[in-house]
C-alpha cells in the first residue's frame, strides 16, 4: 500500500517516489512552513507514522530503513537521521519540544527504541513558580548501535561508533567507540568497535596458538582503506536487506517463508559474486539462516 501522504499546509516536500510507492505508512504535515525530505532507497513499513507541526524540520538519509517507526516533531524543531540507518520494528522519536534530535550515518537500532527530547510534562518548583525540567537536544553519533527497548533521554550524546546494551537508559554522555548500559547507562569498556557478523573468538582466549599468516606482499594503505570501506559498506546493507524482507514477510499469521525465501534469492542474484561485492552475497545468505522462524 502507499504511503498516504497529508500535506495540510504550505510545505516544502522531497520524498523520493520509491518511498512513496513501495512503503507503507502516514505522513501529516500540519501548518506551514516545514521541510519534510526522504532520501532515495528509504522504505518503511505498516504502521509507520510521521507528524510534523508548523516550521519544523525533518530530514531522513538515503537507505534508511524506517520499518514500523513512530516520529512526532513538534512546531520550531528538527529531526535529522544520517543515510543507511536502520530501525527495527516499532520503535518511537518524540521531539515533543523545540531542542533537536540528530542520528547520524549507518547506525543500527533495535526494536523498542524510544527517543524523549523532553519529559513531556513540567515539573514546577513551588517557590518560584518555575519549571524546574527544560527540554534537552539529544545527538546519535555515526555507526551506533542501540539494543533492544533502549530508552534515550534528553540531553543523551552517544559518540561515533558506541554501543548501548539492551534496556538501557540513556540520558549523559557516552564517549566514542564504549560499550556501555544499565540504567542510567554507564561506559564498561572503551576503545571497542562493533561488527554485524559473528567474527571467531579470541584465539588466545581458548588457549590456541594464533595462526601465523604466509608471507605476502602488502597491499598499500589507500587500498586496505578502500577496500575497508567497501566491504564495511556491503555488509550494512546484506543485514538491512535481511532485516527489510523479514518485515515485508510479516503477515497476521507470522513469516510468510516462502515471501521471505523469495526476497532473499532476488537480492542475491542482484549481486556480483566478485570481491568485494562477495562479502554483501556471503553476509546475506549468512544473515537470512538466522532468521530463527526457518528452523
Amino acid at each position: 500500500m502507499p504511503v498516504r501522504l497529508l500535506n495540510n499546509g504550505n510545505n516544502k516536500i522531497q520524498i523520493a517516489q520509491d518511498f512513496l510507492d513501495t512503503s507503507d505508512g502516514t505522513i501529516t504535515i500540519n501548518g506551514d512552513g516545514s521541510h519534510v525530505l526522504i532520501g532515495d532507497g528509504a522504505n518503511a513499513f505498516e504502521r509507520m507514522s510521521l507528524t510534523c507541526g508548523p516550521s519544523s524540520t525533518v530530514h531522513i538519509g538515503h537507505g534508511v530503513r524506517l520499518a514500523s517507526l513512530q516520529i512526532y516533531v513538534c512546531p520550531h524543531s528538527k529531526l535529522l537521521i544520517g543515510h543507511h540507518s536502520a530501525f527495527a520494528n516499532e520503535g518511537q522519536i518524540f521531539v515533543h519540544e523545540t531542542k533537536p534530535i540528530t542520528i547520524g550515518h549507518n547506525c543500527l537500532i533495535s526494536e523498542g527504541v524510544n527517543f524523549w527530547v523532553s519529559d513531556a510534562h513540567s515539573i514546577i518548583d513551588l517557590e518560584s513558580g518555575r519549571r524546574i525540567n527544560p527540554s534537552r537536544p539529544i545527538h546519535v553519533g555515526h555507526r551506533v548501535w542501540l539494543g533492544r527497548n533502549v530508552s534515550v533521554f534528553k540531553g543523551a550524546h552517544i559518540g561515533d561508533g558506541s554501543i548501548i546494551g539492551a534496556q538501557s537508559i540513556v540520558s549523559g554522555v557516552i564517549p566514542a567507540n564504549a560499550l556501555a548500559y544499565g540504567s542510567p547507562a554507564r561506559v564498561v569498556r572503551e576503545n571497542v568497535s562493533w561488527d554485524i557478523n559473528l567474527m571467531p573468538e579470541d584465539a588466545s582466549e581458548s588457549g590456541l596458538p594464533r595462526e601465523r599468516a604466509a608471507p605476502v606482499d602488502r597491499p598499500s594503505q589507500a587500498d586496505v582503506t578502500r577496500l575497508a570501506l567497501a566491504e564495511a559498506h556491503y555488509r550494512t546493507e546484506a543485514v538491512q536487506t535481511v532485516l527489510a524482507a523479514v518485515l515485508a514477510s510479516q503477515s497476521w499469521r507470522g513469516l510468510d517463508r516462502k515471501k521471505f525465501r523469495r526476497l532473499i534469492a532476488e537480492a542475491g542474484s542482484a549481486i556480483p559474486n566478485e570481491a568485494p561485492a562477495a562479502v554483501q552475497h556471503a553476509v546475506l545468505l549468512a544473515e537470512a539462516r538466522k532468521v530463527p522462524w526457518l528452523g
